[in-house]
């Protein structure tokens, strides 16, 4: 089967469009092909799988000038399904099912309409209007034109079972082969603490370092490491005013961005895995993939409390939540594993074991290609 992922927001090379489903596809002897925003444009074969990318405008302003161009390149794929990965590239594929008359798949990786709606090119006055119009303009679109719907959760499940019989859960699990290498690193002892992932407001980038300034005065020792890139300017010069005017340097390393490979080689050292999503309505219904990594690379975990997360931390007892602006809490937490190392190592071999059996992309991998097996 030929397959067009399309996608008006997403990078080529995107974990899970790329690395997952794609590279999961093209090994099962489908032919696939990637068409996504870039800095330039360009066409390429990476692993077997097309990759085709439209000049992205840098003004998200201009961001309807790229889901043109992105038509434009999706009219013109040999395909047989367009599979398509938020609203933006649903309305797209909407387009292009009806004049090329070929099945559609709406992947929802996201509680897109919420997300939507927070993009800051909106005025706070109109964000209720974009949400509705997101909402009932997904809705429709998912109901009339769209084959399959894919979720990554319960909660996504069950709101588009109302408008779709065809709905399946593929939660975007880690791939254990990426952290393979380090299962052995759940017997490491250390005082060091990490974070992956992008640095923003709503992912707690600067509570972090706040509550990591408070474990140094317990534990002059410690390390954090911070593996991601600041995503806005204006947060990362908060942030960095921050570090500086603490004189954090010692302690708390930046790395910026690395490849997608590359994150466990970071992952190895720390006894501590930390993420502290602010409280959101759309972070709250789901449980974030950067746990599950988390627990991939046999680390003790430190989450916010959110009820999907604090049960799935409890049952597994893989780390401990804790309320993500309580810095003196998170403080607490951290000080806690670092000063009861055996405690950290067992819950990092519970995490690995629950993803080893369960929680793995690996599993997801069959769902994904028994789906395209029932569309074909």
């Amino acid at each position: 089967m030929k397959i067009c992922m399309l996608t008006t927001v997403h990078p080529p090379f995107d974990s899970r469009i790329f690395h997952k489903e794609s590279k999961s596809l093209a090994k099962a002897g489908h032919t696939v092909t990637v068409v996504a925003p870039f800095g330039s444009k360009s066409n390429q074969k990476v692993d077997g799988i097309n990759i085709v990318t439209v000049k992205q405008p840098e003004s998200k302003v201009l961001h309807p000038l790229t889901m043109l161009r992105i038509f434009i390149e999706g009219l013109n794929q040999d395909c047989d399904v367009y599979h398509c990965h938020e609203p933006g590239s649903l309305f797209i594929c909407s387009l292009l099912k009806v004049i090329r008359r070929k099945k559609l798949i709406y992947d929802a990786h996201e509680h897109y309409p919420s997300l939507i709606a927070e993009n800051s090119v909106f005025p706070d006055f109109l964000r209720p209007l974009v949400f509705l119009i997101c909402d009932r303009g997904e809705k429709v679109l998912a109901n009339i034109l769209t084959d399959y719907v894919i979720t990554v959760d319960e909660v996504l499940k069950e709101k588009f079972k109302k408008i779709n019989r065809n709905v399946c859960v593929i939660s975007n699990y880690p791939k254990i082969e990426l952290f393979e290498i380090h299962s052995s690193t759940v017997e490491a002892s250390s005082n060091d603490v990490i974070y992956v992932g992008g640095l923003t407001k709503i992912r707690g980038t600067l509570e972090t370092i706040m509550a990591f300034e408070k474990v140094l005065e317990k534990i002059p020792g410690a390390k954090m490491t911070f593996v991601g890139g600041f995503i806005h300017p204006e947060y990362e010069k908060k942030v960095m005013d921050y570090y500086h005017s603490h004189n954090l340097e010692e302690n708390v390393t930046f790395t910026g961005h690395v490849s997608h490979g590359k994150v466990g080689e970071y992952m190895k050292n720390a006894s501590v895995a930390i993420g502290l999503l602010q409280p959101n309505p759309r972070y709250e219904l789901a449980i974030p993939v950067k746990l599950f990594e988390y627990m991939a690379s046999g680390k003790a975990v430190v989450m916010s409390n959110f009820k999907y997360n604090s049960k799935l931390i409890s049952e597994i007892k893989c780390g401990l939540s804790v309320d993500p602006n309580n810095i003196q809490e998170i403080a607490d937490t951290i000080i806690w594993l670092l000063e009861h190392p055996e405690d950290a190592k067992n819950m990092g071999k519970n995490g690995r074991r629950a993803v080893e059996a369960e929680y793995n992309w690996e599993n997801m991998e069959k769902r994904l290609l028994s789906l395209y097996d029932n569309l074909s």
